[in-house]
């Protein structure tokens, strides 16, 4: 990779454009006045899927090179030093080496290029590759038009079949061997990598074929085998099936990891193009990094062993002890939570079914595979369940030990609006005093408030741990304070929904009108419950539900109503109105207090870039929980802000 094209990776076009032209989203891209001429309506565009903007008021346009270069009048090579500065990447001046190296890079690529011709031709029409067209077709089930996408193909079982037609084609051995195709032992004898195999062409962002994956069909050792590391081969930076789904994550603002190649391209099949894998290795940084330039949330897709609490306390001893195994596990938690809280990002995770990869998944319902991933959960919270689910917090010394083994998570959190609603959850959870938690983990930030005003008439406080629940006051008459536990308010909109789907389109009517988005399952912290409102969503349209995962129906099961309430029709609408207002005006609110902390961060250590981009996020979300605030109030709810 060039340097330029380096920095291209890690620099994203409108973090460089946002410190000097308000943006604005329009669709998929964002808009703004330009900031070359003087301009009442905004003309200037930003299109973060090319990373390239467009000035149509003075025909200015290019990459983030050409923006910076006409805005600060530098130089393509002072630009070039200047972005690699902020992407925190040495630039040396091109030697005659360099350019010998980039020429042998390319000749590489051309090399990889041929193979994976050479394979394919094999699988689609050798007679040795029978059981391998058998194997992709009848027990993957992929079309031939999928085999003929991918560019899937098979490697003959002989030592020098790839050797042989390459160099006929009038490629030297050493480009094999540099390329990964094939292998040279201490002997000096050299004999094709990949044999027997099923082939998988392994591409960069741009298409261009740079390595290969490969799985034995006969039951040999190892099942899948990739290409080694070699100079355009970088198993830390690649994510296979990038190149096909840009486009999907883009549009659908959400990447899906996992652990196949095949569970991508059977995905991919049956239409879910926002699904990406790594390549079998600890997921890195540069690999979150890609994906987040492309949309804010990433869900890991894991399968119950991978996800569960021995492979997550492997991973945590791995990250805290710094070590480096052979057996490194794919999911390592405190290191994808450092990544979530350096990006910004949202990872999430998400359990398959007992026994199920993705594309079997996939082909057996489309529907199941939508609501795993819609069910996914934060990765913390994941990680935290984990680790209680591993102690007896029945127990004193349980409690102890659980809290020593979340203490470095929470500490990883840079958020402090995340680490106090974390630290809540896990006072609950282990029935202590939030404060008692703090001293235990040693953490240096205040404790949060756990007083309440008064409920309503007849409702309790969020604290309490009855199984009984009941409306919170955030829908009590006109003249009493609005102010509630957000888990109340989750519970108790889903127990509305649950009596009457239909009145989840009156909320998001009502939503809308306030010129907010609709209800999503980003509005529900609870898991179970944000099950629970996937479903309700699907029967509210009609949609036939489906009946595997019902937990969310055990926490309304003893929901308890006033008297009056499971009357009429128009008191319910009423009230689950009312309570999505309040649900998204508190979401609104978090948020707005995690902007407030990073641009008090951020203008301590310097960073104005940074703080110019959270400030326009912040007047954003300001101005939506005005909006909020606004439709409760005309319905008659005092809000205390």
């Amino acid at each position: 990779m060039s340097v330029v094209e380096d920095v291209k990776s890690k620099i994203d076009i409108v973090d460089v454009i946002s410190p000097y032209v308000k943006l604005t989203r329009s669709g998929r891209n964002y808009r703004g006045l330009s900031p070359f001429q003087a301009e009442k309506t905004p003309s200037f565009f930003v299109f973060p899927e090319t990373q390239t903007f467009k000035d149509f008021s003075s025909g200015e346009q290019g990459d983030v090179f050409s923006f910076l270069m006409k805005k600060e009048g530098l130089t393509f090579n002072e630009a070039l030093h200047e972005l690699a500065r902020r992407a925190g990447i040495a630039i040396h001046e091109r030697s005659e080496q360099d350019k010998a190296a980039e020429d042998r890079n390319v000749r590489l690529r051309q090399v990889l290029a041929q193979a994976a011709e050479y394979f394919h031709h094999l699988l689609m029409t050798a007679p040795q590759a029978a059981h391998c067209r058998a194997y992709a077709q009848d027990k993957r089930h992929l079309t031939p038009e999928t085999i003929v996408a991918w560019q899937l193909g098979y490697s003959l079982m002989d030592y020098h079949a790839l050797t042989n037609h390459l160099t006929g084609r009038g490629f030297d051995v050493r480009d094999l061997i540099d390329a990964g195709l094939v292998v040279e032992n201490e002997e000096g004898r050299r004999y094709d990598r990949f044999r027997g195999r099923l082939m998988i062409p392994i591409r960069d962002e741009k298409g261009g074929v740079v390595g290969f994956g490969s799985r034995s069909l006969d039951g040999s050792e190892p099942k899948y085998m990739n290409s080694p590391q070699t100079p355009i081969f970088d198993k830390g930076r690649l994510l296979f099936g990038l190149d096909r789904a840009r486009s999907a994550i883009r549009n659908e603002q959400t990447a899906v990891l996992v652990e196949g190649y095949m569970d991508v391209i059977g995905t991919h099949q049956a239409g879910f193009t926002n699904v990406v894998a790594g390549m079998g290795t600890s997921l890195t940084e540069s690999q979150f990094r890609a994906l987040k330039r492309l949309a804010p949330r990433i869900v890991m897709a894991l399968d119950p062993d991978a996800a569960g609490t021995r492979a997550v306390l492997r991973g945590l001893d791995v990250a805290r002890d710094s070590l480096e195994r052979d057996d490194a596990p794919t999911f390592d938690p405190r290191g994808i939570i450092r990544h979530e809280s350096k990006l910004n990002a949202d990872i999430r995770v998400a359990i398959l079914p007992e026994g199920m990869d993705p594309d079997e998944i996939v082909l057996a319902s489309a529907d199941r595979w939508r609501e795993v991933i819609a069910a996914a959960r934060p990765i913390v919270e994941h990680v935290v369940d984990a680790l209680l689910a591993h102690f007896n917090i029945a127990e004193p010394h349980g409690k102890s030990e659980a809290i020593k083994a979340i203490a470095p998570i929470l500490r990883d959190l840079s958020d402090p609006v995340q680490r106090d609603v974390y630290l809540q959850q896990i006072a609950r959870r282990l029935q202590l005093n939030p404060r008692a938690v703090i001293e235990a983990m040693g953490l240096a930030w205040a404790a949060p408030r756990t007083t309440r005003p008064a409920a309503s008439a007849g409702a309790r406080s969020a604290d309490q741990t009855s199984p009984a629940h009941h409306p919170p006051d955030a829908l009590a008459p006109a003249g009493a304070p609005a102010r509630a536990g957000r888990v109340d308010l989750e519970l108790h909109l889903i127990a509305i929904l649950a009596r009457l789907p239909v009145l989840l389109t009156d909320a998001n009517v009502a939503l809308t009108r306030a010129n907010l988005e609709v209800l999503g399952v980003d509005d529900f912290v609870n898991p179970a419950l944000r099950l629970g409102f996937v479903q309700l969503s699907r029967a509210a349209t009609g949609q036939p539900q489906s009946e595997y995962n019902d937990d969310w129906l055990s926490l309304i099961a003893d929901y308890s109503w006033s008297d009056g309430e499971a009357g009429a029709e128009a008191l319910l609408r009423e009230e689950a109105i009312r309570t999505a207002l309040r649900l998204r005006m508190e979401n609104l609110q978090r948020e707005r207090a995690g902007l407030a902390f990073m641009i008090d961060d951020a203008r301590s250590s310097g960073d104005f870039e940074r703080v110019a981009q959270y400030n326009l996020r912040l007047m954003d979300v300001s101005a939506k929980h005005l909006r909020a605030q606004k439709a409760l109030r005309l319905r008659g709810v005092v809000v205390v802000s």
